[in-house]
């Protein structure tokens, strides 16, 4: 089947809109039951002025209410962010420190509404590989220790200080991702894995369709996409844009490449006289 090409960040977004696709997809990912699920959408922009046109990349929140396996329930802040290509750790940084400012109503145990902080679990998905990390998902998580024992504290309960100032994430690695379906991660994981890329970088053809009915709903999603006009304008609007700053990121490079060889030159030109002045006295 014929789907269009999650990389992209606009089909991306598009898949995340459903929201019962996202609640199911995120829930997976982190591994808990998803009870209530509302999105956010966060848009910044891009533009290109050698070409003056502006590519929307978009960073998406979701509001949940999580339920563990002991049967508690939490509400948190998931905080989404996809990039294509290789970018500034800030860009990811910058993002985390605007949601650690953020307060929101939450019921306390004595059923009394209140304004607290969320905890926050980030979720980020790279187009691109990291440099020292292989596997396609990596889950950081909290761990506590005894300094002073030099021992792992393994409960310290409902410690909102701990919990609100430090936080799990979830990275991604697309390049990494197979055509795999061991898990209910990886069968669902599985339509963004890049081994299904056709002659057009857009479309992936999905030749193995999983039996889950959670991947089985995000390509009949996808499968919708492919066919969709003004996504797929968007999506060649993409492709633009990559043109665009590859072309200006070589030439930078030929720029930085040509004033290495003038500094070259002019330390050659400095050593030779140098020399000349020595060979004079």
């Amino acid at each position: 089947m014929i789907i269009a090409n999650p990389i992209y960040d606009v089909v991306f977004k598009y898949l995340m809109e459903d929201i019962e696709i996202a609640r199911d997809l995120l829930g997976i990912i982190i591994g808990k039951e998803i009870i209530e699920l509302t999105l956010k959408p966060q848009e910044t922009s891009t533009e290109s002025e050698s070409a003056g046109r502006i590519l929307k990349i978009y960073r998406l929140d979701f509001k949940a209410i999580i339920k563990d396996k002991s049967g508690k329930t939490e509400k948190v802040l998931i905080e989404l962010q996809k990039s294509k290509k290789t970018t500034d750790v800030m860009r990811f940084r910058n993002y985390l420190a605007t949601n650690y400012g953020k307060e929101d109503e939450v019921i306390n145990e004595q059923g009394v509404q209140e304004i607290k902080p969320l905890p926050i679990i980030t979720i980020y998905f790279l187009g691109y590989k990291l440099d020292n990390v292989t596997v396609p998902v990596l889950k950081v998580q909290n761990c506590y220790y005894d300094v002073i024992r030099n021992e792992r504290v393994e409960d310290i309960g409902d410690e909102s200080f701990i919990h609100l100032l430090n936080h799990e994430s979830y990275t991604i690695q697309i390049p990494y991702l197979k055509n795999e379906m061991q898990t209910q991660l990886e069968n669902v994981l599985m339509v963004f894995s890049q081994e299904f890329v056709t002659d057009n970088k857009q479309q992936l053809d999905i030749t193995e369709q999983s039996d889950d009915p959670v991947a089985q709903k995000i390509i009949r999603r996808l499968g919708r996409a492919a066919g969709d006009k003004a996504l797929r304008t968007k999506m060649d609007l993409e492709d633009e844009w990559d043109r665009i700053f590859k072309r200006e990121l070589q030439g930078l490079a030929e720029k930085v490449a040509e004033k290495e060889e003038i500094i070259m030159q002019k330390d050659k030109l400095i050593e030779e006289l140098k020399k000349q002045l020595k060979d004079k006295k």
